[in-house]
């Protein structure tokens, strides 16, 4: 009895000192896995922390790279409103030149100096007279224009043969693509007036001024001449050049004035000396209008040729107002074969004149064709250009 009891207490208390370290096994096993478990959670949140901050960091990154995007947007739009923002215009002007072919070119630089002229809520219409003789590539340059410049359209008006049968022989060897000019009344059945150019012109003031100026129902408005038709049996004293020329077109409709100068020119065929100009200041001299002096400068190079210009002149004019066009000019027209860059270097009557061809070429360096130009009529770039 004492002896199972004994066992009995020993077996008791082994099932006790087992169960006690099974106890304590499980607990440190319970122990290990909760700190395996929080270390697990630690890294979870740290992982899930950092995940969260690299997601807060991209979003802050792209907010950050919109708004940038966004401000250079902005500017840019702000800087090009030219071309993004609708334009009210207050002024359309229409302007005309005629040409034949192998003129493309200066044209194009006369025609690039309105539009770097402008005031930007100015329109201009050009009006083109070309010959059958014009090709695509030729028109193309023309187009050019407006396809850089939003504030103009082109119109052509196809002119065929016509005047073909007028000699173009009188001072100097000229093209019939002269005369189309004098068809502008009916070529514009609707319009009022427009502003004719030569093509050897360059603009350096926005054109509203003279394009409105007052014409007081005059046929034709023009920059004085100084010249003699007496051997027309004429004596005109408001002898105007028609390469600046600003048209009545309502009065020169109603004055069938188209034909009448067709008339006359064919019946006057082969004795003209300047053909347009003799037949406008001959038919129409009574209804002919002139600019101030400050409008148009005739390219004159030097005060002495100021001076031989008013004394030549048979209607008195402002010597000052005259300076101020040579010095400051609103047209600069390149009259005269003489003064034309592309025939070499400007000589009239053996004075060398420098500024015409620097202020042609100067224009010309700010259009696409430069050096097509440069090309095609062989300029001295290397004597007058860098001036």
């Amino acid at each position: 009895m004492p002896r199972n009891n004994f066992t009995n207490k020993t077996k008791n208390s082994q099932i006790k000192e087992s169960t006690d370290e099974e106890i304590t096994d499980l607990c440190e096993r319970e122990n290990i896995y909760n700190r395996i478990k929080n270390s697990d959670d630690y890294i979870t949140i740290n992982i899930k922390k950092k995940y969260m901050e690299c997601i807060f960091f991209f979003i802050f990154t792209i907010i950050i790279l919109f708004l940038i995007v966004g401000g250079v947007f902005e500017k840019n739009k702000k800087e090009n409103t030219d071309q993004l923002a609708p334009i009210k215009y207050k002024s359309f002007i229409n302007v005309a030149y005629a040409f034949d072919t192998n003129y493309h070119y200066i044209t194009h630089v006369s025609m690039k100096s309105i539009m770097l002229s402008q005031n930007r809520d100015t329109f201009i219409i050009f009006h083109i007279l070309v010959s059958s003789k014009i090709k695509d590539e030729e028109k193309k340059i023309i187009d050019k224009i407006c396809q850089i410049h939003r504030n103009c359209e082109i119109k052509y008006f196809q002119m065929g043969e016509r005047y073909k049968e007028i000699n173009t022989k009188g001072y100097i060897q000229w093209s019939t693509a002269m005369f189309y000019r004098l068809r502008l009344p009916e070529l514009l059945p609707n319009e009022k007036r427009i502003l004719y150019l030569d093509c050897d012109t360059i603009i350096y003031k926005d054109l509203t001024k003279i394009y409105n100026y007052d014409i007081e129902g005059n046929y034709f408005t023009g920059m004085l001449e100084p010249r003699d038709l007496s051997y027309l049996g004429k004596n005109v004293k408001n002898y105007i050049n028609t390469g600046v020329m600003l048209f009545n077109l309502e009065e020169l409709r109603n004055g069938n004035v188209s034909k009448k100068l067709e008339e006359f020119l064919i019946k006057y065929n082969f004795k003209l000396l300047f053909p347009v100009n003799d037949s406008v200041n001959t038919v129409c001299h009574q209804k002919n209008g002139y600019f101030p002096p400050e409008y148009v400068q005739w390219g004159f190079c030097n005060e002495e040729f100021v001076n031989k210009y008013i004394n030549e002149l048979q209607i008195k004019i402002d010597k000052n107002e005259v300076l101020k066009a040579y010095k400051d000019p609103y047209i600069y027209h390149l009259i005269g074969y003489r003064y034309k860059p592309w025939n070499g270097i400007p000589n009239y009557y053996g004075t060398v004149c420098i500024d015409p061809i620097v202020r042609f070429y100067q224009m010309a360096k700010k259009t696409e064709y430069y050096y097509d130009i440069i090309k095609q009529f062989k300029i001295y770039e290397k004597s007058l250009i860098k001036q």
